[in-house]
């Protein structure tokens, strides 16, 4: 009976050495990898965005989705006063072996700091995760991630249950128990400047 190699890793069978983000950079670099927006490296594999409707095709960008991002990226002007700077489904780098491009991100300094390399874990105040039908991963192993990684605060805009979660204060690879908002509720985005946020109404993030 024929099985795959992947049905074999499963199985004890067969080992699957993961991309590291260095490989995977280098392998874009020389043309042996094509750079796709459609793509991005999660824990050593290069795993396809999924930013579709809870149910519907994989292959589409659900419109609350696109709504939700493009109001995100609308208030990129509201962080630059504040040693910081928002970038919108852009790379950040959690080595060993992921390079997640989150939906949106809080990113310390100017984009001018990072001409080299993509913002790391370390330069991010707060991720945030547009999650329709990709739920279940925005909330498993990309919490993980960034919690790992110490990002201080990680926003799920959970388009199937009209709740946005604010995770904040990683610990052992995780998050406490989110703060859940509802429409009605404003969400306080964190700055670089000490204590000053940028509100945005949930309803704006909940189409």
């Amino acid at each position: 009976m024929s099985s795959s190699i992947l049905e074999e890793a499963v199985a004890g069978e067969a080992v699957i050495q993961p991309l590291t983000v260095e490989v995977y950079h280098q392998s874009i670099r020389n043309g042996s990898l094509p750079e796709d927006t459609r793509f991005e490296l999660l824990d050593g594999f290069i795993v396809g965005k999924n930013r579709a409707k809870a149910g519907g095709d994989l292959m589409t960008i659900g419109d609350r989705h696109r709504i939700a991002v493009t109001r995100l990226a609308h208030l990129v002007d509201q962080f630059d006063s504040h040693g910081c700077f928002l970038q919108s489904q852009q790379p950040v780098t959690l080595p060993p072996h992921s390079e997640p491009e989150p939906d949106a991100s809080i990113i310390k300094g100017v984009l001018e700091d990072y001409r080299e390399h993509p913002p790391r874990g370390i330069d991010a105040i707060c991720v945030i995760e547009v999650a329709d039908a990709s739920l279940s991963r925005d909330l498993g192993p990309k919490l993980r991630m960034y919690a790992q990684a110490g990002i201080p605060h990680y926003i799920v805009v959970d388009l199937v249950h009209n709740v946005v979660l604010f995770h904040t204060n990683p610990s052992n690879s995780t998050y406490p128990k989110p703060v859940s908002l509802l429409a009605g509720e404003i969400l306080a985005i964190p700055t670089a400047s000490s204590g000053h946020t940028v509100n945005i109404p949930i309803a704006t993030l909940l189409p």
